[in-house]
C-alpha cells in the first residue's frame, strides 16, 4: 500500500510540466522612466525599486530609464512605480506627492533642474 501511494505521488509530480512551473514564476524585464539627477538619486531609486519580487534594478541617470527584472507572480510595474514615487521621484506611471518630493536633498530637486554636485 505504501508503494502504491508513493507511485501515485511520483506520477503526479512528473505530470507537472516545467512550462507550468515557469508560468507561475515568470521573470520579466521592463523599463520605466524615472526622474532624478545624480548618484544619490540613483541609489534612492534603485533601493525603492527593490520591492518583493524584484531581482534586479538599475537606473541610468543620463537616460532616466530604470531597467527592472522581476517575478510577475510577486509584483508588477505599478507597485514598483508606487514605491519609487513614495521615495520622492516621479515616474511615467505617476508623480510623487509634494510632501515626498520636498524631502529630497536640494541637489536632487529634479523638478527645478538644479543639481549642485554632478
Amino acid at each position: 500500500m505504501k508503494y502504491f501511494f508513493l507511485s501515485i505521488l511520483t506520477i503526479m509530480m512528473l505530470s507537472i510540466s516545467p512550462n507550468e512551473l515557469s508560468a507561475q514564476n515568470k521573470i520579466k524585464t521592463d523599463t520605466l522612466t524615472v526622474l532624478g539627477n545624480c548618484s544619490q538619486c540613483k541609489t534612492r531609486i534603485e533601493d525603492a525599486a527593490y520591492v518583493k519580487g524584484v531581482k534586479q534594478a538599475e537606473w541610468n541617470k543620463h537616460t532616466k530609464v530604470l531597467t527592472v527584472i522581476y517575478s510577475e507572480s510577486k509584483t508588477d510595474m505599478n507597485k514598483i512605480s508606487q514605491s519609487i514615487s513614495q521615495a520622492g521621484h516621479d515616474t511615467r506611471l505617476g508623480n510623487s506627492s509634494d510632501k515626498d518630493y520636498n524631502q529630497l536633498p536640494d541637489c536632487c530637486a529634479y523638478r527645478s533642474g538644479a543639481c549642485h554636485h554632478e
